[in-house]
Parts: structure tokens; C-alpha cells; sequence
């Protein structure tokens, strides 16, 4: 890469720009209808406009009309001669395409009638479907009156119900999400459009989303091809969350929970219960101008653990004899804290203003003992470590659209922040032998951490403890001109900007002390958890705090043009430009590096009839590495995460990607929806993960991770997504949804030599699969979901020259909603109902030589609530 600087002038210019607003990506509504009389015979010339606008039309021969308005509180005026007018208003939400009304008027010596409106107006998950259904690009969407019948604990797992996508997995939490078979850091994960920044010093696009409370979403959108004016840097797609935003009718909602998780009581000290509130507050505080709203959420959820982890060959080198083992059991007790807040502008029915506050914060407070023991030397380690993690992220976004006759211009501007905290990760640990009569190889499996391993006491050894922080900032700004080419504003020229800033600072500060003197342990027993921090004058034991800086900017510019030929075929085609500056630095040294891509995009739409269309696409896109990785140190930086260092890889290539795409879509009865995609992925220059062991002779152990390229790699998938009511099999089932995904990727990858090229990318399942049977019955008030998950193995990283593997999972969880009385519900969620662990082998699992490396059970957990929702 080449070194320059950032274009100044184009950098005050975006600055300029973007600090006057930002912008709502509203579509404008179709209202359509016919006018008759009371006879039903139609009015031809009657007038048809919007009060206080210059919108207006007339019907036509059969009394027909359309016109196209904006979203807000509409005001329809029906007029004809000889006839009384009829006055009517219309809510016409910001992503509603189109609905009818039928008027029926009355001559004027006759008492006046009212309007009668009989087309449908979508809500929910219906309208959803219509938004899906008129996209530029393929997307899928999802909202809120479906997901929150689901069992799920984060979004991430409500996420993976989704065709095409699958999830990874902590301490058996959706955290992770990653689409069509490609590892987690080429998908983009935005809030309501805005990117979120990354919270993980090793990576830097895949971010938690563990962050992100389900009950504070109003949608979420997968976005599976690129239009040039959406971000390049999104090779998998895009998955945004929608979370709510004021709306024009009144809106409150309380609930609350409680529950339990089972299955792990002889963990010491253990919190199992489980907490969950939340409320929402909607309103209309000055007619038609002013909505406001609020939200927040709270989930308190304690959980344990017990692992086993299996060493192979001896400390200094791999073999197949089985060596060390180290079971565990760890303690989690984890705090979630989510608002919302949103106040809303509509100073007219062409201009409105968003500016909205998410607040997401979680906190992890565990203890983890453990057991160590090596037959090679015979050595043997007891080890207790408690510490706390805090997350939290901060976004502030403000969002102004302004509409005129035959433009659009639209402004954004948004500002996050988010930290990770690791606070006091105090370690106690004791050293000894173990008596060779006592622990053989046989032993090792199954081996329990409160063993007696030795012929007597251990004796003290090393107390630790560790600080980090981690802080990142994202700005963003853009800018959008809309022209529209006809008066229906189906085909328009689009041009636009954006500039996107991000800043992260990473720092990490370790103290190691010798207690004066030994403690001996009873055989079995674990280290006192250590509660005050380590205190000592040796400068010598402490790391300096700021291990790196880095900063990332990229300008953005693109034209895209969009037109409907006919009633069938749709187009959209344009360019992206990108400019990206990189520099990282540490107290000594700084690196810099630059690039340039054009990014082309094609996305072309053919209905076969209203209700079947087909999609292509051809887009390019590309994966920017972690700025952090071309820090200039090439020492082994410490992790927030336990026992793993990293290094640097300045010298690291962007992975770009020539992306098709073809989808079938059927939009069925009773808002159902059957889709097939097929598609393929180039990718030149994937990312791959290289890990490195390192134990001593005092049995402390850790790992090294460096990020670095394989040659290139090749994704050929299909994928099924349905959603259907089965009331066409039988009008008894009509109350009976059957949601299915299914999911397939052939992978193929040219590793550089370093492994067997069979192996696929990292962290890219071959098959994943979802199936979901909803009832849900508003005569009986009552809902119940199964819901199924399923993801097969996956390879995980390179750990000593040899592939690891994690193992398939299938999980099944269920759901119950009850309405007790009006505006009173019930609630039951039971989930992880099978139990699955969690395994790793160095091999794929099932094969004849692979080796279990380990394996963790997390156990089952129900919650019982109550809700209040007037309607």
C-alpha cells in the first residue's frame, strides 16, 4: 500500500456538509382508489388532494385515482360538483409503499356519508413483507410482532431464524452473527442504518451482539446485496436493527420476568437466577408536529459452566498421546441495561427530523476455578481467578429528510462510542507435584477439578493481576440527492457521500507478585478468590497501560441510477468510490497505509406476476482488515479475553470479492413467503486466524494469535427461507405457521500452502438450518412456538500447525403467551431444552483420528412473566 495523506479540502468539505442533519430514508406511499356514488356508478374528474400540499389528481373514465405521497398524517380532501366533499386522514408510516381507498360520495342535498376506506393498510410483520417485497436489493426482514413470540435470549439468535444467516456462540448466548458461509468479519452490523463500532481489540468488524436488547428492536433487516449507495465493506451483507422510533398513536407496554438456570448447583458460590424488565412510553405531544418516545430494558442472567480441556504430546511439541488435562468450572453472572430514546419532528408533510439516544451496556462479573495437571514432569497447578467485564455502547444519531415535487435531499449524522473494560482479573495460583501412583493417562479424561493429584499439599506460587480498556469511536456523515424522472418517482438519478471516522485506543497493564509466604492447600480444595489488588513498587512487573492508537478514515462518494420500465423489470446500477487511511501508533513508532477501490453494482428485478419476482445481482465489495493489526509493535500484545495475546501483521492484505446473486421470491396468502437464492462468493486474499501455544515449566499456559491471508477462496450456496400459514392445507390449521430455513455452502480455499486446501474458511458452517412451528390463535389468546436451531461444525483457527474444529450444535427452545384478560398476558420461555454442549477437536469431530480438545455444558433456563399492553 501507498503512503499519503487524507484530502483535506474533501474532509472540511463532508465535515461542513454533514453537520447541518441527517436523514430518514422515507419512501413515498401510493394511495389508489375509486370514487363512485351511492349507486356505486363511478365519478369521473373528481378531485383528489392533499390538504396544505400541491399533491393532487383527478379520476379517471372508471373513476380510478392514484398520487403519490409522503409518510406522515396525511389529509385527503375528496371533491366533485354537485357532491358533498369528504374529508379524511390518512397515517402513512415511513417504509409504507401503497394501500387503497374507496370513497363513496353523496349529493349535496342529502345527509352527508363518510369515508369508507377498504383497501388493507399493512402493520407488523405484514408490512414488513411488503417493504421486503419492493426493495431495491434482496433483503429479508423480520419484525417485532414475530420475533418477540420467540424464545430467544439475544438478537443474535433471532437473527439466525433467518435464511442464510448462522450465529457463533458464548457461554451459549447468540453473540456472533455471519452470513452465507463467510466468517463473521465480512458482514456489516449497523443501528438504524448507523455502523456500530467494534468492541474486540483483535478484529474489527465483527462486534457483540450481545449488546443489542430483542425487546428494544422494532425490526431487523439482513440485507444480502450491496447498491452503491450502502457501504463496500459489507462482502456477506449488512444486518441492521431497526429499533423503535415515535409513532403517531399512543403506545404503552410493561413487563416483567422471572426465572432460573438448571443444572450446574455444585458450582460454588453460584447465582442462577434470572431477572428480565422492560417498558415502552410512545406519544403524540403536539398534533401532527411533535412524537416522542422511550424505552428501556433490563435482563439479569446468572450461569456456570464446567469444561474439560486436554492437552496432546508434551509441553515443547504436538503428538497424539494425551499429556495434560484441565477441568473447570466457571460462574457467570451477567447484568444487561438497554434504552431508548427518540424525539421526532414533522414540521410539515415534506420535511421531518429524528434525533434519537440507544444506550446498551452489559457487565460480567466471574469467577473460574481450575485444576492443571501434566504427566510430563509431573506437575500440577490449582488456580482461582475472579474478574469483571463491562461493555457499553453509546449512539446518537440525527436523521432530517426534505421532499420537494421532484427532489429529495437528505442528511445523516451520527456519533458512537463503546468501551470494554476488563476490570481486576485477580489470578491465585499454586504450584506442585503430582504423585505418579495417583494421576495416570487413563485418569485425564473425566478427571474432576476437586481431584486429589498429589501425594501432598501444593504449595504457593504466582498471584496476578490484570487491567484493560478498550475504546472506540465511530462518526459518520452523509449526504444524499435524490432526482426524481417521472411524476410516480419510480426512476430517479441518486448521488451522495459519506464520510465515516473511527478512533480506538487499546490498553492493557499486568502486575505479578510472590505472596512472602506459602499457603498449603487441603488435597481437592481451590485457591481463596482474591478480592484486593495486588500492591508492589517493582516497575519492573507492570506493562506500560497504552499498548496502541489507531485511526481509520474513509471517504465516500457514488452515483447510482434506478428506473421501472414496465410493471415487471426494475433496474438499479451504479458506482462506489472509497478512499481508506489507516494509522497506528504506539509510543515509539507509527505506520500508514492507504487504498483506493471502485465498487459496481447491478441489481436488476423481474415479477412474474404482483406476488413472484425474481432478483440478480452483481455487486464487488471488500473487507478491510482490523486497523488495529498494523500497529507498529511486534510484541505480543495481551487480550481482554483470558490467556490470549496477539500480534501485529502491518504488512496485512484487504480481502476483496466479486459477489452474483439470484433469489426467487412467492409472496403467499396470509402474508407468507417462500424464497430460494442462489449465489456465489470470489474472495481474493481471506483473512485466516494462526494460533500458537505457550506453556512453561511453572504450568502457566496462554495462546498466540496472529491474523493473516490465505490466497484466495471460492462460496457457491443455495439457501430456502419459508414462512406459511398452513390454512391452505386445512382451514382448521390457519392458525398454524411453519417457519423454515435452510442453508448450504460449498467452500473451497487456497490456503498458501499452510494447511490442506479442503478445509474451508474459518468459522463458515457447510449447513445451517432453522425450523419453527408458531401457533398462534387470537380467539383463544393464545401463542406457543417450537423453534429449532441447527448449525454444522465449523473450522475454527490453525493451533500448532493443526486445524481445529468446534462440533455441530442443535438446540431446541420453546415459548408460551396467554392473554388472561384484556390488555394482561402471560408468558413462559424455556430454552436450551437440549442441553448441548460444546466441543473442539484437532480434526473435524466424527473422523477416526480426530482428538476432543474440549468440551462445556452450559445447561437448561425458563422464565415466567407477565405483560401489560393496552391496544
Amino acid at each position: 500500500m501507498r503512503r499519503t495523506t487524507a484530502p483535506q479540502t474533501t474532509l472540511l468539505t463532508l465535515l461542513f456538509t454533514v453537520l447541518l442533519c441527517t436523514c430518514v430514508r422515507a419512501q413515498e406511499a401510493a394511495v389508489s382508489g375509486k370514487v363512485t356514488d351511492v349507486e356505486g356508478q363511478p365519478l369521473i374528474g373528481a378531485t383528489v388532494r392533499v390538504i396544505g400540499s400541491v399533491i393532487g389528481t383527478s379520476t379517471d373514465l372508471d373513476g380510478h385515482y392514484e398520487l403519490e405521497v409522503p409518510p406522515g398524517r396525511i389529509r385527503l380532501l375528496y371533491s366533485y360538483i354537485g357532491y358533498e366533499n369528504y374529508d379524511t386522514t390518512l397515517r402513512v408510516g415511513v417504509a409504507e409503499r401503497e394501500f387503497g381507498v374507496d370513497v363513496e360520495m353523496t349529493e349535496s342535498f342529502l345527509e352527508t356519508g363518510e369515508v369508507i376506506v377498504v383497501g388493507r393498510r399493512a402493520f407488523g410483520q405484514a408490512q414488513a413483507l411488503r417493504i421486503q417485497q419492493s426493495s431495491q436489493v434482496t433483503q429479508t426482514i423480520i419484525h417485532s410482532e414475530t420475533f418477540n413470540k420467540y424464545p430467544d435470549v439475544t438478537i443474535a439468535e433471532t437473527v439466525s431464524r433467518m435464511p442464510g444467516v448462522s450465529i457463533l456462540r458464548n457461554i451459549n448466548e447468540g453473540e456472533i452473527v455471519q452470513m452465507r458461509g463467510l466468517p463473521e468479519q465480512y458482514t456489516a452490523v449497523a443501528l438504524n442504518g448507523q455502523r456500530l463500532p467494534t468492541i474486540q481489540p483483535e478484529v474489527d468488524q465483527s462486534g457483540s451482539l450481545v449488546l443489542i436488547q430483542s425487546n428494544l428492536v422494532d425490526e431487523v433487516r439482513v440485507v444480502k446485496a450491496r447498491s452503491a449507495d450502502m457501504d463496500g465493506d459489507a462482502i456477506a451483507g449488512m444486518v441492521d436493527f431497526r429499533v423503535r422510533h415515535p409513532e403517531s398513536k399512543f403506545e404503552i407496554m410493561a413487563q416483567a420476568g422471572a426465572g432460573s438456570n438448571f443444572g450446574f448447583d455444585g458450582n460454588p458460590d453460584q447465582a442462577s437466577g434470572i431477572t428480565q424488565l422492560a417498558g415502552v412510553v410512545n406519544s403524540e405531544l403536539s398534533d401532527e408536529k411533535v412524537y416522542v418516545l422511550g424505552a428501556g430494558s433490563y435482563l439479569r442472567h446468572g450461569r456456570g459452566t464446567r469444561t474439560e480441556m486436554f492437552e496432546y504430546g508434551d509441553t515443547d511439541a504436538r503428538g497424539r498421546n494425551l499429556y495434560s488435562a484441565r477441568p473447570h468450572d466457571t460462574n457467570y453472572d451477567t447484568e444487561r441495561i438497554g434504552l431508548v430514546g427518540a424525539v421526532e419532528l414533522r414540521p410539515s408533510i415534506y420535511n421531518r427530523m429524528r434525533l434519537s439516544y440507544n444506550l446498551s451496556e452489559i457487565k460480567v462479573n466471574a469467577q473460574e476455578r481450575l485444576l492443571k495437571v501434566d504427566l510430563d514432569g509431573d506437575r500440577a497447578q490449582r488456580q482461582t481467578t475472579g474478574w469483571q467485564t463491562d461493555r457499553k455502547l453509546n449512539l446518537v444519531a440525527l436523521e432530517v429528510e426534505n421532499n420537494f415535487p421532484k427532489t429529495r435531499l437528505d442528511y445523516q449524522l451520527s456519533f458512537s462510542e463503546s468501551n470494554e473494560k476488563l476490570i481486576d482479573r485477580l489470578t491465585n495460583a499454586y504450584n506442585g507435584t503430582t504423585g505418579a501412583d495417583i494421576v495416570t493417562p487413563d485418569d485425564l479424561r473425566g478427571l474432576d477439578r476437586t481431584a486429589d493429584v498429589g501425594a501432598g499439599p501444593l504449595t504457593a506460587g504466582l498471584r496476578t493481576q490484570q487491567n484493560a480498556r478498550l475504546e472506540e469511536t465511530v462518526a459518520i456523515g452523509s449526504v444524499n440527492l435524490t432526482r426524481y424522472l417521472n411524476n410516480k418517482r419510480n426512476s430517479f438519478v441518486k448521488i451522495g457521500g459519506r464520510f465515516r471516522s473511527k478512533d480506538r485506543a487499546y490498553g492493557n497493564r499486568s502486575v505479578a507478585a510472590f505472596p512472602a509466604a506459602a499457603d498449603d492447600l487441603e488435597p481437592g480444595a481451590s485457591p481463596a478468590l482474591l478480592t484486593e489488588r495486588i500492591v508492589t513498587t517493582d516497575d519492573s512487573l507492570a506493562t506500560r497501560d497504552l499498548i496502541y492508537d489507531a485511526k481509520q478514515r474513509i471517504w465516500a462518494g457514488y452515483l447510482m441510477y434506478a428506473a421501472n420500465f414496465s410493471a415487471k423489470l426494475s433496474l438499479t446500477a451504479g458506482a462506489r468510490y472509497e478512499y481508506r487511511e489507516v494509522e497506528a501508533r504506539d509510543e515509539t513508532a507509527v505506520n500508514v497505509a492507504d487504498e483506493v477501490n471502485v465498487l459496481p453494482s447491478v441489481n436488476l428485478t423481474y415479477r412474474v406476476r404482483r406476488d413472484r419476482q425474481f432478483r440478480l445481482s452483481y455487486f464487488s465489495a471488500v473487507g478491510y482488515p482490523s486497523y488495529g493489526t498494523y500497529r507498529p509493535v511486534a510484541a505480543p500484545m495481551p487480550l481482554i479475553a483470558f490467556r490470549q495475546n496477539s500480534l501485529n501483521n502491518p504488512d496485512i492484505e484487504t480481502t476483496t470479492s466479486q459477489n452474483v446473486d439470484l433469489t426467487f421470491e412467492r409472496y403467499g396468502r396470509r402474508d407468507g413467503l417462500f424464497s430460494v437464492g442462489l449465489y456465489y462468493k470470489y474472495l481474493d486474499a481471506p483473512t485466516l486466524l494462526v494460533t500458537e501455544s505457550e506453556n512453561n515449566a511453572s504450568v502457566q499456559f496462554s495462546y498466540l494469535n496472529q491474523i493473516t491471508s490465505a490466497n484466495d477462496a471460492s462460496v457457491a450456496g443455495v439457501e430456502v427461507g419459508m414462512y406459511q400459514s398452513l390454512g391452505f392445507l386445512n382451514e382448521k390449521l390457519r392458525y398454524l405457521n411453519v417457519n423454515g430455513t435452510y442453508n448450504y455452502n460449498y467452500i473451497t480455499v487456497d490456503n498458501a500452502g499452510r494447511i490442506d486446501d479442503e478445509l474451508p474458511l474459518a468459522q463458515a458452517p457447510r449447513q445451517s438450518a432453522n425450523l419453527s412451528l408458531v401457533y398462534s390463535n387470537p380467539t383463544t389468546r393464545l401463542n406457543l412456538v417450537l423453534a429449532g436451531n441447527y448449525r454444522s461444525s465449523v473450522f475454527d483457527r490453525l493451533l500448532d500447525g493443526e486445524a481445529v474444529y468446534r462440533n455441530a450444535f442443535f438446540a431446541i427452545d420453546l415459548s408460551a403467551d396467554y392473554e388472561l384478560i384484556k390488555n394482561f398476558s402471560v408468558y413462559a420461555r424455556l430454552n436450551n431444552l437440549t442441553d448441548h454442549g460444546y466441543e473442539e477437536y484437532i480434526g473435524e469431530s466424527g473422523d477416526d483420528d480426530s482428538l476432543l480438545r474440549s468440551r462445556a455444558q452450559f445447561g437448561r433456563w425458563g422464565v415466567l412473566g407477565v405483560r401489560y399492553r393496552p391496544e
